[in-house]
Parts: structure tokens; C-alpha cells; sequence
């Protein structure tokens, strides 16, 4: 009887696995995303991101934010629903950079799937240039004035 059951029991170990892991999803979501540009001059603008998300238990949570935050921005919040893939696309619009420096902002995604694994991905980084970015140098004053 024990020889009839060991084939069986044989054939039920290697197709179910071995059991080693516990078979659960131990990973935050993962994401990507895709801006319309990466760059703009001084003055800000709009950038349009496509995003995707993707996590084999199911997204529960997900927001889009950037540091440095301008004013009056907040972190924006993805129609998450338990799905496996999330795909949308966020308008964010930066602001005028008075400053003599570029501005570069982080974009990330915080996302937590259905099992409470939560991480944040930095998708890329956008830059406000400077006013002062296109203007020529000034030219070499040496010499310029004889004793």
C-alpha cells in the first residue's frame, strides 16, 4: 500500500514545490514613469508623467510627490483600487525659478500594495533652468585698462 501512495506523493511534491518560501509577496510595488520633458526653461511650466505600477498582490496606495515641494503643492493621490497594474498619467506644473541657480526636482511614488508592503521609487528628476542659463559671459576685463 505505502509503495502505491509514494509515487503519488512524489508527483504531489513536485508539482506543488517544496515549500521552501512561503509563497507570499514580500515586495512594495514597483514603478516607472515617462515625462513629456525633463527640462524647462526659468519661467516653470507643466510636465505630464505616464506612470505604471505593477504588484502581483494587488496596489492598495499610491501617490506621486516632488522635493523640493513648491508652494501650494501637495503630494497627489493615484486611483488606487487593489488592481495588479496601475497606468495613468499626472499633470504636475512647476514653478518660475528666479533664482541663479537651476532648480532639480525629485519625482517618486509612494505605493503600498494589498499586503502592506510600502516603498518609494524616485522615477526621475525635472529641471527648472535658470534666467541667468543663456546668458554669454561677461568678457575678460584684463588688460582692458592701460597705466
Amino acid at each position: 500500500m505505502m509503495l502505491r501512495i509514494f509515487p503519488f506523493a512524489l508527483l504531489l511534491f513536485l508539482l506543488l514545490g517544496c515549500g521552501g518560501g512561503n509563497g507570499r509577496d514580500n515586495s512594495p510595488p514597483s514603478a516607472t514613469g515617462n515625462f513629456s520633458r525633463s527640462e524647462l526653461p526659468f519661467t516653470g511650466g507643466t510636465v505630464q508623467i505616464a506612470l505604471n505600477l505593477i504588484d502581483p498582490s494587488g496596489i492598495s496606495f499610491a501617490e506621486l510627490d516632488i522635493s523640493p515641494r513648491p508652494t501650494n503643492f501637495a503630494p497627489i493621490p493615484l486611483n488606487a483600487q487593489g488592481e495588479r497594474t496601475l497606468v495613468g498619467t499626472v499633470t504636475i506644473s512647476l514653478p518660475l525659478n528666479p533664482s541663479a541657480t537651476e532648480v532639480v526636482y525629485r519625482v517618486t511614488v509612494r505605493a503600498r500594495d494589498t499586503l502592506g508592503n510600502e516603498g518609494t521609487v524616485e522615477i526621475g528628476t525635472l529641471t527648472v533652468r535658470s534666467p541667468q542659463g543663456n546668458l554669454p559671459p561677461l568678457p575678460d576685463p584684463s588688460g582692458a585698462f592701460s597705466d
